[in-house]
Protein backbone atom coordinates (compact mmCIF):
# COMPACT_ATOMS: atom_id res chain seq x y z
CA UNK A 1 0.00 0.00 0.00
CA UNK A 2 1.34 3.42 -0.93
CA UNK A 3 2.33 5.81 1.82
CA UNK A 4 1.46 9.47 1.36
CA UNK A 5 4.11 12.15 1.81
CA UNK A 6 3.05 14.66 4.45
CA UNK A 7 5.99 16.97 5.05
CA UNK A 8 4.65 19.62 2.64
CA UNK A 9 1.31 18.20 1.49
CA UNK A 10 -1.76 17.02 3.38
CA UNK A 11 -3.55 15.57 0.33
CA UNK A 12 -5.73 13.45 0.35
CA UNK A 13 -6.64 14.32 3.95
CA UNK A 14 -6.93 18.02 3.09
CA UNK A 15 -7.49 19.85 -0.17
CA UNK A 16 -4.48 20.74 -2.35
CA UNK A 17 -2.99 24.19 -1.75
CA UNK A 18 -3.69 26.80 -4.44
CA UNK A 19 -0.74 29.17 -4.69
CA UNK A 20 -1.96 31.71 -7.31
CA UNK A 21 1.50 32.63 -8.56
CA UNK A 22 1.83 35.64 -10.85
CA UNK A 23 4.11 36.58 -13.72
CA UNK A 24 6.45 39.48 -13.07
CA UNK A 25 4.79 42.81 -13.76
CA UNK A 26 5.70 46.50 -13.41
CA UNK A 27 5.06 46.48 -9.66
CA UNK A 28 7.94 44.08 -8.91
CA UNK A 29 10.09 44.28 -12.06
CA UNK A 30 12.69 46.66 -10.55
CA UNK A 31 13.21 44.37 -7.55
CA UNK A 32 13.39 41.23 -9.73
CA UNK A 33 15.87 42.92 -12.09
CA UNK A 34 18.05 43.96 -9.13
CA UNK A 35 17.98 40.38 -7.77
CA UNK A 36 18.85 38.92 -11.19
CA UNK A 37 21.70 41.42 -11.65
CA UNK A 38 23.18 40.53 -8.26
CA UNK A 39 22.88 36.81 -8.99
CA UNK A 40 24.58 37.21 -12.37
CA UNK A 41 27.47 38.94 -10.57
CA UNK A 42 27.71 36.09 -8.07
CA UNK A 43 26.44 38.24 -5.18
CA UNK A 44 24.01 35.64 -3.88
CA UNK A 45 23.99 36.83 -0.25
CA UNK A 46 22.98 40.35 -1.31
CA UNK A 47 20.30 38.97 -3.62
CA UNK A 48 19.03 36.78 -0.78
CA UNK A 49 18.79 39.78 1.56
CA UNK A 50 16.72 41.70 -1.00
CA UNK A 51 14.40 38.70 -1.36
CA UNK A 52 14.07 38.39 2.43
CA UNK A 53 13.43 42.14 2.85
CA UNK A 54 10.73 42.08 0.16
CA UNK A 55 9.24 38.68 0.97
CA UNK A 56 5.70 40.02 1.41
CA UNK A 57 5.79 41.70 -2.02
CA UNK A 58 7.54 38.85 -3.85
CA UNK A 59 5.70 35.82 -2.45
CA UNK A 60 3.33 35.58 -5.43
CA UNK A 61 6.12 36.16 -7.98
CA UNK A 62 9.03 34.04 -6.75
CA UNK A 63 8.82 30.28 -6.39
CA UNK A 64 11.20 28.88 -3.79
CA UNK A 65 12.26 25.36 -2.83
CA UNK A 66 9.38 25.01 -0.35
CA UNK A 67 6.85 25.80 -3.09
CA UNK A 68 8.49 23.31 -5.44
CA UNK A 69 8.58 20.59 -2.80
CA UNK A 70 4.92 21.21 -1.92
CA UNK A 71 3.90 20.93 -5.57
CA UNK A 72 5.99 17.75 -6.01
CA UNK A 73 4.46 16.10 -2.95
CA UNK A 74 0.94 17.07 -3.93
CA UNK A 75 1.42 15.61 -7.41
CA UNK A 76 2.93 12.45 -5.95
CA UNK A 77 0.13 12.07 -3.39
CA UNK A 78 -2.47 12.66 -6.09
CA UNK A 79 -0.92 9.95 -8.27
CA UNK A 80 -0.88 7.50 -5.36
CA UNK A 81 -4.48 8.33 -4.51
CA UNK A 82 -5.64 7.95 -8.12
CA UNK A 83 -3.88 4.61 -8.54
CA UNK A 84 -5.38 3.35 -5.30
CA UNK A 85 -8.92 4.42 -6.18
CA UNK A 86 -9.13 3.35 -9.82
CA UNK A 87 -8.31 -0.07 -11.19
CA UNK A 88 -6.26 -0.05 -14.38
CA UNK A 89 -6.31 -2.55 -17.22
CA UNK A 90 -3.13 -2.84 -19.30
CA UNK A 91 -3.08 -4.59 -22.67
CA UNK A 92 0.52 -4.91 -23.84
CA UNK A 93 3.28 -7.45 -24.43
CA UNK A 94 5.25 -6.95 -21.23
CA UNK A 95 3.85 -6.53 -17.75
CA UNK A 96 4.02 -2.83 -16.79
CA UNK A 97 6.38 -1.85 -13.96
CA UNK A 98 3.71 0.29 -12.35
CA UNK A 99 0.87 -2.21 -11.86
CA UNK A 100 -0.87 -1.99 -8.51
CA UNK A 101 -2.27 -4.98 -6.63
CA UNK A 102 -5.79 -4.87 -8.14
CA UNK A 103 -4.77 -3.90 -11.68
CA UNK A 104 -5.21 -6.29 -14.59
CA UNK A 105 -2.55 -7.03 -17.19
CA UNK A 106 -3.56 -8.75 -20.41
CA UNK A 107 -0.54 -9.95 -22.35
CA UNK A 108 -0.75 -9.68 -26.13
CA UNK A 109 0.24 -12.87 -27.95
Amino acid sequence: MSQYENEFSNFPHKIITLHHFKDVDDTVAPIINQINTLRSQGLYNQASRIIENNKDILQKYVIDAVNCRTIEEEIQNTQKYAKKIQQQIYIQDDEPDFCEEDDIWIGVI
